[in-house]
């Protein structure tokens, strides 16, 4: 009996492992302790993910931080939803360069739907932002294939008590958090890692300070200065000694 069938399997398998590392290996930090939690290592570009709130505000403020780390200072982030645009001054504790923001307001549903595809197919977009619920399988697989050929991010942005969102590779779930002496613009949220392609459902109460995003009680890390980088050299060359 000849093994070749079994081999063509063994290779087919071991192509599907290396297309989906390859498709999840650009990644965007959310924070030191989520990301040695996730399989990725970080939050896969190039893919669609759903963030849900239960307020509304929590989650564009959360998506608003992914967003600005994934254009730099470079790319584009569109923000399409119906009804009123966003005021986009909010979003600028959170990163978001005003110039390279573009908002679109849509009045139908299918314009929604085929604005948002549209935005996704461009190369010159690096993330969209949309409020959408209740995405279908089909629906859900043509936004990912369009996210995976151009390289841009989409994230569909509903409340909590919305139909989900079929399929996305990751699903979050931001719920506000309230501290003493919390200032308006360093907001603290309990993250709920729901779905994950791959991974397995976790929790974080995080704190949005200085421009970073770290667990509540964790020491903010400080990069090494001058003094520092000295006595590391010290220390090693008198252990080489």
């Amino acid at each position: 009996m000849s093994s070749r069938p079994a081999l063509e399997e063994i290779r087919e398998a071991i192509g599907c492992l290396e297309k989906t590392h390859r498709r999840f290996s650009r990644t965007v930090s959310i924070a030191e302790q989520v990301d040695c939690r996730i399989p990725f290592r970080g939050l896969p570009r190039g893919c669609i993910h759903e963030v849900k709130g239960t307020s509304i505000s929590s989650a564009i403020a959360y998506s608003a931080i992914l967003s600005a780390r994934i254009a730099g200072r470079e790319g584009n982030v569109i923000y399409i939803a119906p009804g009123k645009p966003l005021y986009p001054l909010g979003l600028l504790p959170y990163g978001i360069q005003l110039d390279r923001l573009v908002m679109v307001s849509v009045r139908r549903p299918q314009d929604l739907a085929w604005a948002v595809l549209e935005a996704l197919r461009c190369s010159q977009v690096s993330v969209v932002m949309t409020l959408m619920s209740g995405v279908n399988l089909t629906d859900s697989r043509r936004l990912q294939l369009a996210a995976e050929n151009s390289g841009a991010t989409g994230f569909l942005l509903n409340r909590a008590d919305t139909a989900p969102v079929a399929a996305p590779i990751t699903r979050w779930l931001i719920s506000p958090q309230v501290r003493r002496s919390q200032r308006f613009d360093e907001p603290a949220w309990k993250l709920d890692l729901l779905y994950c392609r791959g991974g397995m459902p976790r929790s974080w109460t995080l704190e949005w300070s200085n421009r970073e995003l770290r667990a509540l009680g964790a020491p903010a890390l400080q990069k090494p200065g001058l003094f520092h980088t000295a006595v590391v050299r010290t220390t090693r060359e008198a252990l080489a000694g």
